[in-house]
Order: structure tokens, then sequence, then C-alpha cells
């Protein structure tokens, strides 16, 4: 009987490779496009980054009040991007099969929802040195409108939860269970 323990074979290394890395969730498509053209939507997503949700919208800027259509129709899908670690709106035309807008989600994006007009959810653009340009969704769908608010609401709360420090002079306790 041997005192050191067994070398670890390949299958041994890649099982554990495994098990450290957490499994992706599905792409989810858009109610409003028919499977095939959800197909399409994932296709250009790409195999490192997933789909959370997705529906069908106009992008509209506001510019000191007023609301201008920015690009006529697309498919919006909030993108987890593995590669690039991190959260993006994207656009898709799926029938030119092509990115037309995208995005980067910054740290505590928020976006804005307006009872009068259910299908509309609005940002402010931080980045490219636009400050104060707010950027608006217009939904095709209510349902797809709250669905998408849902789901930013949702990875805000995280993100909140995850960049809350631990209070200095708090021990951590660490427990074990038996029984």
């Amino acid at each position: 009987m041997s005192v050191y323990p067994p070398t670890p074979t390949i299958s041994m290394i890649h099982a554990g490779a495994d098990r450290k890395k957490a499994k992706r969730p599905p792409n989810v498509g858009s109610r409003e496009l028919n499977s095939q053209e959800n197909e399409m939507l994932f296709q250009l997503v790409g195999s490192d980054a997933v789909s959370l949700t997705a529906a069908v919208v106009q992008l509209l800027k506001s510019d000191r009040g007023s609301w201008r259509i920015e690009l006529q129709h697309g498919v919006v899908s909030l993108v987890k991007d593995y590669a690039q670690r991190a959260y993006f709106l994207r656009i898709f035309d799926i029938l030119d099969e092509r990115v037309v807008w995208d995005f980067k989600l910054y740290k505590a994006f928020r976006v804005q929802s307006f009872p009068q007009c259910r299908k509309l959810l609005a940002f402010e653009q931080m980045e490219n040195g636009e400050d104060g340009v707010i950027l608006g969704l217009n939904f095709f769908s209510e349902y797809e409108a709250a669905e998408f608010k849902e789901h930013l609401d949702r990875r805000h709360a995280q993100e909140r939860k995850s960049n809350t420090p631990v209070r200095p002079g708090m021990p951590m306790v660490m427990s074990s269970s038996s029984g």
C-alpha cells in the first residue's frame, strides 16, 4: 500500500476544471420572434456569450427634451459576454446578420420605466463623452419591456450585493455543521 496519493490522470484534471466552471444559462429569445428567428439571434450572440433576455425594439435618443428615432427596429438582447467579462445591451439586425448597436453596461447602470408609457425604458449614456444624453428602448410588447426591466433590475441588485464591502472590525464567523 502506497502512502502517496495517486498521480492525477488527464480525466481527473479535466473533471476538476469542469466543476470550477459555472454552468452557463441557456439563451433566451424574444416572444415576438419565431424559433427560427431566435436561432438566428443566438448565432449572432455567439458561442462565448449568452442572451439573458431579448425583445423587439426601436432605439430612441433624447436631446434637449424631445425623442427621435435613432434606429428604426431591431432585436435588443441583454448579453452576458464571457470573453469580455461584461454585460451589454446589443441590438441585432437578424436579417442582415449583424450587430447594429452595442452598449456596455456601466457600473450602477439603471433603467427608468414610465407608468404612462409602459413600452419605454430610458437610461443615461455615460460613455463616449456624451454625458446627459438619454437613450430609450421603445418595445414592441409591454410584456417584453417589463421582463427586460426585471432582468436589468436583478442585474443591478446583484452588482450592488457583490460590491457591498464587509465592514471592518466585524469578525467573519466560520461554522461547520456536524451531524
